[in-house]
């Protein structure tokens, strides 16, 4: 079966949309050149059948008109098209019409151009629309009260005139048979679209039950347990400094958290915003940040990358996602390896930014491999964190049109993949 995306391809080529509504718009704008400029042929072999060579000066720059049409939609100035398309539309019915006989049903062609023209420009271009509608009226009334034709004039007798107003109302048929269908397809767009919306609504709703769900629940153990280490300070005074520390570690875990979720609701809210950095030297900048931390004491940094590797895509999602899959390898490192590493590779391919973080600490097992990319998702209680690491480095690569690969061998390590689209 045909499908749309291959005529898209054909006629096309590699013209970008950017909705579905737009897309049916265009494609029925190009199905519509395409059907006209056959007919303006048709008519015109017919008229040198007939013996009138001098229909070649009148069809020839139909034909060149709309193949300017659909060279537009190449190019993606839609406006500018379909604008061609209709204005070389209504003259060209008109000049057809004029040449034949006034009771040969031409009304109903330039009823079906009016509701081509209010499908195609909508209701958002409505000063364009409104001068469309009335060049196609000013047309129908000079088609049908100045005898004028630019083609000979036909003279038929009445069989052939019988047979003509039966090839106009199947031409005409078949013109609103496709507005029809477009109407349809915009319909089913609509819907669909609600439909993503609906769904997406129902996904930010459970995120936000799980929000308020895991927050309120990291939050009240650690104010718990600072509680009953406040009312052991007064009872056990040896012990005081001990409880502080815990306090202390408490509410480190808290500010952890509290950070974590401002991340991942910034990250979220900002927009892409591109620009030219150098991916060596940000990682480099992330790693001396991070290194002293107690957790990444004996693991060493190896960059596998080019020192000049300059990129043009979000850094500030780019710093986010390394900061965070390095943060997550130091977390889950194996203390029982006596050479413990973090392995940050980058390079260029075809358009595409490759970036990947390796390590050979504990793994993760196969069986929660799908779900480390889950909002508040935890491999281990033990290792803390507030699950919304990876969560965050996922809607940054969706963000940026991108993917990320997980490959993990339980006990001997784990590599992340991501790839990022560059700018052209």
């Amino acid at each position: 079966m045909f499908k749309k995306s291959r005529f898209q391809e054909i006629i096309l080529g590699n013209a970008r949309v950017f909705s579905e509504i737009e897309r049916s718009r265009i494609l029925f704008s190009a199905g519509t050149i395409v059907v006209y400029i056959l007919i303006s042929l048709l008519f015109l072999a017919y008229d040198i059948y007939l013996g009138y060579p001098s229909s070649l000066f009148v069809y020839l720059p139909f034909v060149l008109l709309f193949g300017f049409a659909l060279y537009l939609l190449r190019l993606g100035k839609y406006d500018a098209g379909r604008s061609v398309l209709l204005v070389a539309l209504n003259f060209f019915v008109y000049i057809v019409m004029s040449s034949i006989p006034e009771d040969s049903m031409s009304a109903i062609f330039y009823l079906s151009i009016i509701v081509v023209e209010y499908v195609l420009m909508g209701h958002d271009q409505k000063f364009r629309l409104f001068s469309l509608l009335s060049l196609t009226f000013a047309l129908y009334l000079l088609d049908s009260f100045v005898d004028f034709s630019l083609l000979p004039t036909r003279e038929y007798d009445e069989s052939t005139l019988q047979v003509n107003k039966i090839v106009d109302f199947v031409l005409c048929v078949v013109g609103v048979l496709m507005t029809i269908k477009l109407l349809i397809d915009y319909l089913q767009d609509i819907i669909a679209e609600r439909t993503r919306t609906n769904e997406e609504l129902k996904q930010l709703n459970n995120e936000l039950d799980r929000y308020s769900y895991t927050i309120t629940h990291d939050l009240k153990g650690p104010i718990h347990s600072m509680l009953n280490l406040i009312q052991l300070t007064s009872i056990d005074k040896v012990n005081r400094d001990h409880y502080l520390d815990t306090m202390g570690q408490s509410l480190q875990n808290l500010w952890g958290l509290i950070e974590d979720v401002s991340e991942q609701a910034r990250t979220r809210n900002f927009e892409v915003k591109k620009e030219e950095f150098n991916i060596s030297e940000t990682a480099e900048v992330i790693w001396e940040l991070i290194r002293h931390a107690p957790e990444a004491k004996g693991i060493d940094l190896i960059l596998d990358m080019p020192r000049d590797l300059q990129v043009v895509t979000d850094k500030r999602r780019i710093i986010g996602m390394l900061n965070n899959l390095i943060t997550n390898s130091i977390r889950y490192h194996d203390k029982a390896k006596i050479k413990r590493f973090i392995k940050v590779s980058g390079r260029v391919d075809n358009g595409w930014l490759h970036l990947s973080v390796e390590d050979n600490g504990s793994g993760i097992e196969p069986e929660f491999q799908d779900k480390v990319f889950d909002m508040f998702y935890r491999a281990s209680n033990i290792m803390g964190g507030s699950g919304l690491g990876l969560f965050t480095v996922k809607e940054s690569v969706d963000k940026l049109s991108g993917e990320i690969v997980l490959d993990s061998t339980f006990g001997k390590g784990t590599i992340f993949r991501v790839k990022i689209p560059l700018e052209s």
